[in-house]
């Protein structure tokens, strides 16, 4: 790849998935008002204020995205407690803003590889943290079972596993470095067993349609098909160490889980099963609330007590109404849209169905994910919107190329 000048202020764009796992891991340590999570959100913030007023140019690509932030931030206005709201909103909007950030800075694929190594990084500290957590035993047990720690932090850092681990197909096509490419295939290994270990069912469920859309995508199926006994060989090599600790999960979790009514609306956690039914109940009692929702980001009243939305897909429904909803949805669609476009007009070259692959991937990945919930945090949904926003902006720069790539062809001719 051709070298660049880059300047400081991609190098701390760079930084942004390392800064959010590190502050993730952190926090819990440090519960105070002034807490590693809170600075982070703050160093986030003045940054997008910066970059918003000094960098941000309007894109048909990302104005969707700008129009989406921007109705959730006037509904904050309407809200009740509109602090709690606007608290909430921030970590929306910052998340959200990540697609732009993702498509302004990678302008190259050498800017898009750096980016990638950035993602490794994040997933060797999760991964070391995670190891840490287990040799010390230190951490959070998860339902009633003391045979696996994931850290203070909890079982809910396998999701962010799931978003890294689903681009390193993709990465190891950019990757000329043999090291690099060692420990991205050792991150992969560990990090598909850690979200078995960590009977998340949102972050299976998101890894395993991961992979699936991105099998049935990839240009590269043959490779894929040559690799599976190799990967299986090494799974069975490895399963005395892990499949006795993930059938012992298994047995607590089952053993957990409330599955009769009057269970659910006892037990917070399984009880959002019935948000659906809830959400759907007060939202459509009011026509002003089909298509605006009431009190977005807030807790509401269900059953004499306060509960948060914990569904991505009722919390928009709910607390921005059917515009909300559609407009959240509207987001990947058009990205889908988008990928297919530049795929096209790339003329579907290997590199631009792998990229439309990986991209599929994380939309996938993102709709599951969105069963337990990444719209009232920074990390996940930022992790893959920053992500998106990187692949469409190597699209661009790929279809830039191959124009100066036509025009100098033809002035030589």
């Amino acid at each position: 790849m051709p070298r660049e000048k880059l300047d400081n202020i991609f190098y701390f764009f760079l930084f942004i998935p390392i800064l959010n796992v590190l502050s993730s891991i952190a926090t819990p340590f440090y519960p105070g008002a002034l807490n590693p999570g809170v600075i982070r959100g703050g160093i986030l913030s003045l940054f997008l204020i910066w970059f918003l007023i000094n960098k941000y140019k309007s894109k048909p690509d990302t104005n969707l995205v700008v129009g989406y932030t921007f109705y959730i931030f006037l509904l904050c206005w309407f809200s009740e407690e509109s602090s709690t709201s606007f608290y909430i909103f921030n970590k929306f909007a910052i998340s959200s803003l990540m697609f732009i950030l993702g498509f302004y800075y990678i302008q190259s694929p050498l800017r898009f590889l750096y980016l990638q190594r950035a993602f490794l990084i994040s997933i060797v500290c999760i991964i070391i943290y995670f190891a840490l957590s287990n040799v010390f035993g230190v951490g959070k047990q998860s339902y009633q079972d003391d045979s696996v720690f994931f850290g203070e932090s909890g079982v809910n850092i396998t999701k962010s596993i799931v978003i890294f681990i689903i681009g390193i197909p993709l990465y190891l096509r950019f990757e000329n470095k043999n090291q690099y490419k060692t420990i991205a295939l050792i991150a992969l290994l560990i990090g598909v067993i850690t979200v078995f270990l960590g009977m998340k069912r949102s972050a299976i469920l998101a890894m395993s349609f991961g992979f699936f859309f991105y099998s049935l995508l990839t240009p590269y199926k043959t490779r894929l098909i040559r690799n599976v006994p190799l990967i299986l060989l090494v799974l069975f090599l490895a399963s005395p160490y892990y499949v006795p600790i993930i059938e012992k999960r298994f047995e607590a979790r089952r053993g957990r889980v409330s599955m009769t009514v009057n269970q659910l609306k006892e037990n917070e956690s399984e009880g959002r099963l019935l948000e659906i039914q809830y959400t759907i109940e007060q939202t459509f009692e009011r026509l002003d609330r089909v298509f605006f929702g009431f009190n977005v980001f807030m807790k509401k009243d269900y059953q004499g007590r306060k509960r948060m939305l914990h569904i991505d897909y009722t919390n928009m429904l709910g607390g921005a109404g059917i515009i909300g909803l559609v407009l959240f949805i509207g987001v990947y669609i058009k990205i889908i849209k988008r990928q297919l476009f530049y795929k096209t007009v790339l003329g579907n070259s290997l590199l631009s169905k792998e990229i439309f692959a990986t991209t599929a991937s994380l939309v996938a990945v993102q709709a599951f994910l969105s069963i337990g919930g990444t719209m009232q945090g920074v990390n996940q949904r930022g992790y893959i919107l920053l992500y998106l926003g990187a692949l469409m902006g190597l699209s661009l720069s790929l279809i830039k190329l191959k124009i100066t790539q036509n025009s100098a062809n033809k002035q030589s001719q």
